[in-house]
């Protein structure tokens, strides 16, 4: 079948570094993935079922790896060679032969994995905390899609356990089910945060991840006085949407800062600040000048997948700072009851209109292309770029009125 298969080799990972240093282009000749037709998923018995992609997009953390610019952190819980691909929608057999619309939960837990007895924190349902990522009946992988074990998104097919399998209503798009992934990272970070109604929250960055964090605090925090960060002007309609204050750069984010705490500003270091500071980049800028605008007291987010940084921690130490970390998605406390943070974000996806933030899909032949579109996605004026394993030319989803 069709894939693109990421796989360990060296030599190509140390050429697409130095070139994505100097060229804002991916250059599929020397980078590790692959296109094949002839790719192969291994065999896997039942509770495992093998699923039909329908579309796959491209999150920063696949451009971060394609551009081997990423830590390197998660290199020993991987296997190799992997298809990448962990935002998924897809079709799940069903017991009577048919088949049903899926999006898939892609972080591969104790469950998945078939240990018993489960760890401590899967017992609970906070599987983005497994501590069993290499052993089981998998290789080594943290999520689908960084598995050799299961394929990933950007093939014809993949292979995925009962428990990852979420079913999805009729009234939800497949475009819309796309962006479910990243809007479930989202509602787990500002779960954690818990932002009050008269929180003054910030959010830095307006790509996929800084998008699905403003529509989680839409719909989960409507209360709080939130203020974005959007470098460019779709983004900043887009952010809007969600009833954000735009800010257009740095400096207007610090006097921000300044004037909603009342405080008092050094140079650019901003005495006073917001209550809470959602980081949804992860460079060592962005973690910065959260740093610089958070209150003293005050919480900063880590929403982004961090890139290796030296960082001046001083702010954090003077101010007293807390930095949170959040990843992935498990079970959430939510209106006093326990949901899995998935089925959260399916009830809240039709109110949110997810598929406007599609912006083009593209074949799996045409990778280079679709790459470079979502590694210059900003500029380009497009959010999420996508796969279809069937379609034979890009298009533009028709959006919904």
């Amino acid at each position: 079948m069709k894939a693109l298969v990421f796989s360990r080799s060296p030599t190509r990972y140390a050429a697409t570094r130095t070139l994505s240093v100097v060229s804002s282009r991916f250059n599929a000749s020397v980078s590790p993935l692959d296109f094949t037709t002839n790719f192969e998923l291994p065999n896997r018995n039942l509770p495992y079922q093998q699923c039909k992609v329908l579309l796959s997009g491209i999150c920063g953390s696949d451009i971060s790896m394609l551009d081997s610019s990423s830590s390197r952190y998660f290199e020993d819980f991987t296997s190799f060679p992997f298809v990448p691909g962990h935002e998924i929608v897809a079709l799940a057999p069903n017991d009577d032969g048919t088949k049903r619309r899926v999006v898939i939960e892609p972080g591969l837990s104790c469950i998945v994995r078939e240990i018993s007895p489960l760890c401590d924190y899967c017992s609970v349902g906070a599987t983005d905390k497994c501590i069993n990522t290499i052993s089981g009946s998998l290789n080594s992988g943290i999520q689908t899609g960084y598995c050799h074990s299961t394929g990933g998104g950007w093939s014809e097919n993949f292979i995925a356990h009962p428990s990852q399998i979420h079913d999805l209503p009729e009234s939800i798009s497949n475009e819309a089910a796309l962006m479910i992934e990243p809007l479930a990272c989202a509602m787990h970070g500002v779960l954690r945060a818990k932002p009050k109604a008269d929180s003054e929250v910030a959010v830095i960055g307006a790509g996929t991840v800084g998008q699905m964090t403003l529509a989680a605090l839409f719909t989960l925090a409507p209360e709080a006085k939130v203020s974005a960060l959007a470098r460019y002007s779709n983004q900043a309609e887009l952010a809007s949407s969600f009833g954000a204050s735009i800010l257009r750069s740095n400096d207007e984010l610090r006097r921000t800062a300044r004037r909603k705490s009342k405080g008092i500003m050094v140079a650019n270091r901003v005495m006073g600040g917001f209550d809470t500071t959602f980081d949804c980049v992860g460079t060592n800028e962005t973690l910065s000048h959260a740093l610089e605008i958070t209150r003293p007291g005050g919480t900063v987010i880590l929403s982004g997948l961090p890139s290796p940084m030296r960082i001046d921690l001083t702010p954090l130490w003077h101010k007293q700072i807390s930095i949170v970390g959040t990843y992935a998605y498990g079970s959430e406390i939510y209106e006093d009851k326990t949901i899995r943070t998935f089925e959260l974000a399916i009830q809240r996806a039709n109110s949110l209109g997810l598929e406007r933030f599609v912006s083009t899909i593209y074949p799996l032949e045409d990778f280079e292309e679709a790459i470079n579109h979502a590694r210059n996605s900003g500029r380009r004026g497009a959010t999420k770029i996508a796969f279809d394993p069937a379609s034979k030319v890009s298009h533009t989803p028709r959006k919904a009125s």
